[in-house]
């Protein structure tokens, strides 16, 4: 009698079953084989690079090299012999713009209450009074660039710094109309106007040396 059920229809749907399940596993382990072939993604190359002092320059200031290379090399942050950071070299560049406008707007200060002064012209009182309101607004927006690049918010520094060099090109334009002091200013502004454009163009050799 156990014979007759080894053999019956019973016999026949287990083994219906078995095969069912054998190639459900090897499906499932083929999956599985599969699954773990596939290669993980790879991490976005970084676009990072050093760069020595001299090469910055070269690459991104050729027009300033002369000054580019005396303002970054007495940076601590980069020096002409060894490579650094392009953001760390940007950020000396725009900190180098931040110091130089400083002390201009010092110097418009000062220079706004010199007695040799004294009878300043109406031109005269209007050009250092809106020098010295634009050279404020100029050293705060390259303060916040400095801060800017530091973060990693490149495109925002570069604005910044553009915004604070425009200040200091309004500065110049306004004082030419000041016949006898027309150029009171134009050293000044025109090494400010200078190391913004080197700040600008170091931060933009972070996403690579100009084509």
């Amino acid at each position: 009698m156990a014979q007759n059920m080894a053999s019956g229809p019973g016999a026949s749907s287990f083994a219906g079953v078995r095969a069912v399940l054998s190639v459900f596993l090897v499906a499932a382990a083929a999956t599985t084989a599969a699954a773990g072939s596939t290669p993980s993604p790879t991490a976005a190359p970084s676009s990072s690079k050093s760069y020595t002092v001299e090469e910055a320059c070269k690459q991104a200031a050729s027009g300033l090299h002369d000054l580019c290379v005396a303002t970054l090399s007495s940076s601590k942050a980069a020096t002409a012999s060894s490579p650094s950071g392009t953001a760390a070299l940007a950020q000396a560049a725009i900190q180098a713009a931040q110091r130089n406008a400083s002390e201009t707007a010092t110097y418009l200060s000062s220079i706004y209450d010199d007695d040799s002064l004294e009878n300043k012209t109406a031109q005269l009182q209007q050009c250092l009074e809106d020098c010295g309101e634009r050279y404020e607004s100029a050293v705060e927006q390259l303060s916040d660039a400095a801060s800017a690049v530091g973060s990693g918010a490149y495109s925002e520094s570069e604005a910044l710094v553009a915004a604070g060099q425009a200040e200091v090109k309004l500065c110049q334009r306004g004082c030419q109309a000041v016949q006898e002091h027309r150029n009171i200013l134009t050293a000044r502004n025109r090494e400010v106007d200078q190391l913004c454009s080197i700040a600008i163009a170091i931060t933009k050799l972070i996403r690579g040396p100009p084509e």
